[in-house]
């Protein structure tokens, strides 16, 4: 009889298991990639379809659940560990080991006994919750003519930044006492019996444990150098001030530290012929009074189209 029962859960244990795997979406299929498909190719489909989606400018019911799963989808396939993951087990085993992770045991050590007393000991932006620390993130003005944010366009932008050296892993040494990037805790005995520990800033601190070798041979410029990168920014068609166009981890890079993110806000030049308001474009014209009396059409060139124009007579 027992043995009965343990057959019968099991059996509906895989039969869950399986409309699980039946109802789960692809991250593939939802950014439109293939499953060998690059970083740089993830990225890119992953800036369409959050554009696509985005709650802001898509009105359409389930849009924001759909660009929700979009960043999620993004999130997981642009995280090495994550993607090998979901790659052999699915969005069911992703689940199960981020619940193993985040109940995992180890602790925090000297910097999560005083967290619980508000004392923050991560320095530089720090990190919470076990989120790895970044680089600032950069933040670019894009001005843009109306006739670009009317007809879309393609902009080839050049950005310096700070990249890692190629062997900066050959140039660190196992350090205890380094808690993280730029942090060292040193312990002092104060009387017999009684040890003291005072965190200390030290900047050859690269991560836990790790700590910079200086004058390395493998890195003989020190941990980073400057590299130009070329970036193609797409605006668009309908794109208004304010809004970003993000590529990102393209900030500086820096040894125990995630690249930030690279911004590029729009910024809408004025127009000497039209005025923009929302998403209508206005032109005032003065026009003779017989027109204003009989109706007339004429051709506005607006960009490289000709539109018939209707005029609209108001009397103030």
């Amino acid at each position: 009889m027992i043995l009965k029962q343990i057959n019968i859960m099991r059996a509906l244990l895989q039969l869950c298991a399986l409309l699980s795997v039946a109802c789960a979406v692809d991250f593939y299929d939802l950014l439109g990639v293939s499953r060998s498909a690059s970083q740089k190719e993830i990225k890119k489909a992953y800036r369409a379809k959050s554009l696509e989606f985005h709650p802001d400018k898509n009105k359409e019911e389930g849009a924001a659940e759909k660009f929700a799963e979009i960043a999620y989808a993004y999130e997981v396939l642009t995280d090495e560990d994550k993607r090998q993951i979901y790659d052999r087990h699915g969005e069911e085993g992703l689940k199960q080991h981020e619940q193993r992770s985040g109940h995992g045991g180890g602790g925090g050590g000297f910097d999560d006994i005083f967290s619980h007393f508000g004392f923050n000991f991560g320095g530089g932006g720090g990190r919470r919750g076990g989120e790895e620390q970044r680089t600032p993130d950069v933040e670019i003005p894009l001005r843009m003519s109306m006739k670009q944010l009317y007809l879309g366009d393609t902009i080839e932008v050049e950005f310096v930044r700070q990249t890692l050296c190629v062997n900066w892993q050959e140039c660190m040494k196992d350090m205890p006492e380094c808690q993280g990037p730029g942090v060292r805790v040193v312990r002092q005995q104060i009387a017999p019996g009684f040890v003291q520990q005072v965190q200390q800033r030290d900047e050859r601190c690269v991560s836990r444990g790790k700590m910079w070798r200086p004058n390395c041979r493998a890195c003989p410029e020190g941990k980073t150098s400057t590299e130009k990168i070329e970036l193609t920014v797409e605006i668009t068609r309908g794109m208004r001030p304010g809004e970003r166009i993000t590529f990102e981890e393209v900030a500086d890079e820096k040894p125990g530290f995630k690249a930030g993110d690279l911004h590029f806000i729009i910024v809408g030049l004025g127009d000497t012929v039209f005025h923009r308001d929302g998403d209508q474009l206005y032109i005032t014209m003065e026009i003779p009074l017989v027109h204003a009396l009989v109706s007339y059409t004429s051709l506005l060139r607006c960009g490289a189209q000709r539109t018939p124009l209707s005029p609209f007579v108001t009397h103030q």
